[in-house]
């Protein structure tokens, strides 16, 4: 399955300014997955090193939150994924 990766500019310096990115897979993890494939520097900043994603950022599948199951969420040819960053505060 083929699917597009949109991300804030902030990642900019991790793709060279690529922000919106094709990627290939079944669920949400293995999009990351290839998206890491791609720019490797990418996966430090947004996985814990056991493979989850980082508590400060979410994804969204279309406009909705892929949360809590955002790995083995399923991923339909031509989904948009976004990658945000969430902030904390009070």
């Amino acid at each position: 399955m083929s699917a597009e990766i949109e991300l804030a500019s902030i990642f900019g310096r991790y793709t060279d300014n690529h922000l919106n990115i094709k990627v290939e897979g079944k669920t949400v993890g293995e999009c990351l997955k290839d998206l890491f494939r791609q720019f490797p520097r990418l996966e430090g900043l947004l996985m814990t090193k056991d493979g989850k994603l980082q508590r400060s950022y979410d994804i969204y599948i279309n406009g909705e939150s892929a949360y809590p199951r955002e790995m083995t969420k399923p991923v339909r040819d031509g989904d948009k994924l976004n990658i945000v960053f969430i902030i904390y505060g009070g």
